[in-house]
């Protein structure tokens, strides 16, 4: 990592290196939306869309593709279908996907697959972009780095009814690989709700190929239905497309270090690229792995969650369903990191 004075010996303008970009898209169905583009100046790209849940579609590391994107596109969240499994309709797949508030996973009456979070707009939105001075500073001599970050604000409210409020900062650096998403959610309403989050990170090819292989600390891996238990074997590897394949989902329960995080990878030597899905498990006690071979719909997706994906309903009742008191402030962190190999 360069130190400021040192790196601007060569240029005039960061924005020659590390630039953010906020601008609207005026062609197609997504017309209207806004659209955040990053560049950090160390081979990551990524695009954030404040009108899509303040979600990551977009990315790429050292010119390389690394999301899944689906035939969906871009779609303005006025086309969002809320019933069943209308969300597919408007989802373009993604580096990261909100699935939340008050649902994840299966419809459930009122809520839709995966709830109403990734078609709410932002408001408030901001961008930062300064030198901050970073650990490796001394008294004698301060150290600093070009920091990108984004902030916006997220409402699923009604009246008469809830009134939750998040905000968002997402944040990378030139020099670190890494975006770090830091979410805060409040409860508003006078009345205790459930929060049921899932952050649905989703990789394609060509990092998601058959040269690819899943690491992560030894763990204990459940499959979710006899589907995923044929699967269970080789979850952590990915064969070639198969048409009309069904999806797996397994459940993981990845041992944290002692800062409480764990951790879950894709390496792909073929490619020399490995990214990884980070997690502060003290409020996203587990991952859960998708996986889909099918032809033209070929992923996998490292979803940090603090539910079991089996619906609103279900989990009140099982009590697995996260609660947050009026006026309570919980707080929801995870890293995408990307690397050479």
């Amino acid at each position: 990592m360069f130190p400021m004075q040192a790196l601007l010996k060569y240029i005039g303008d960061i924005e020659q290196i590390a630039y953010v970009r906020l601008s609207e898209l005026t062609d197609g169905a997504g017309r209207g939306n806004r659209v955040i583009d990053v560049q950090n100046g160390s081979g990551l790209h990524f695009t954030v869309c404040p009108d899509r849940g303040f979600d990551i579609v977009e990315a790429s590391f050292m010119g390389v593709p690394v999301a899944f994107r689906n035939g969906v596109g871009h779609r303005s969240r006025g086309e969002y279908q809320p019933e069943g499994m209308g969300w597919l309709r408007t989802w373009p797949g993604g580096l990261m996907t909100t699935c939340g508030f008050r649902n994840a996973g299966i419809p459930n009456g009122e809520f839709g697959l995966h709830g109403r979070a990734s078609a709410a707009a932002a408001e408030d939105v901001g961008i930062v972009r300064e030198w901050q001075e970073c650990g490796l500073s001394s008294p004698h001599t301060k150290r600093k780095r070009y920091v990108i970050t984004l902030r916006g604000v997220l409402r699923e409210a009604r009246m008469f009814g809830e009134n939750l409020r998040l905000v968002r900062t997402i944040t990378t650096a030139y020099g670190d690989n890494t975006i770090a998403i830091h979410d805060e959610i409040t409860n508003q309403a006078n009345t205790p709700d459930y929060l049921l989050l899932v952050y649905h990170c989703n990789f394609g090819y060509p990092l998601v190929s058959p040269d690819m292989r899943l690491v992560a600390a030894p763990h204990e891996v459940f499959p979710r239905d006899e589907n995923a238990e044929r699967g269970l074997k080789t979850w952590d590897t990915m064969p070639e497309p198969v048409k009309g394949v069904p999806e797996q989902c397994f459940y993981h329960s990845i041992p944290a270090g002692k800062d409480g995080w764990a951790s879950m990878g894709i390496v792909n030597k073929a490619i020399g690229i490995k990214a990884s899905v980070s997690y502060d498990t003290r409020t996203l006690p587990r991952m859960v792995q998708w996986k889909v071979y099918d032809t033209g719909t070929y992923v996998i997706g490292l979803e940090p969650t603090n539910s079991w994906l089996k619906g609103r309903t279900t989990e009140i009742a099982e009590r697995t369903a996260q609660k947050i008191a009026p006026g309570a402030t919980l707080g929801f962190d995870v890293k995408i990191r990307f690397e050479k190999v």
